[in-house]
């Protein structure tokens, strides 16, 4: 099974996350930047995609936004999300959400379950977040998903 992790970080939060489950997975991971062409990626080989972002305002950030509406997906891929947030109300909802909605709008389906974890915000808020507790369940939640597509 071909498996890639996209993600798109500001404070370097989903960054980590991403690298641990690429580690874990023993897989690329790319990040996505402002400038990040997706028509250029080359998707067709990848059955599970792992796709990472922050959380601003309920909103998953915009370059994997942009990603999901540029990039050419071949159908029957399975996507799952992992997400970084400071925890504020329903926003990690909201967020999955929008990236569900995208990825119907091409005829692409998201998996219910997600991964959440808190990260450093400005300041002292959440310091040391994602912390290795919080990477190694990344790594179980990401194994799972694995097994359960294999």
């Amino acid at each position: 099974m071909d498996v890639v992790v996209i993600y798109s970080s500001h404070r370097n939060n989903t960054e980590k996350v991403a690298q641990a489950i690429a580690d874990q997975l023993k897989c690329s991971a790319v990040k996505l930047t402002e400038n990040f062409d997706a028509r250029t990626f080359f998707l067709a080989s990848y059955t599970l995609i792992f796709l990472g972002t922050g959380i601003r305002g309920g909103e998953p950030y915009v370059e994997l936004q942009n990603f999901i509406k540029t990039a050419k997906f071949k159908s029957g891929v399975r996507f799952v999300l992992f997400m970084t947030w400071a925890g504020g109300g329903a926003s990690n909802r909201l967020a999955y959400e929008v990236v569900k909605r995208q990825l119907e709008a091409i005829g692409q389906r998201l998996d219910d379950d997600y991964f959440i974890c808190l990260g450093q915000t400005f300041g002292f808020t959440h310091r040391g977040r994602p912390n290795v507790g919080d990477l190694v369940q990344a790594k179980i939640w990401s194994q799972q998903k694995l097994q359960s597509v294999e």
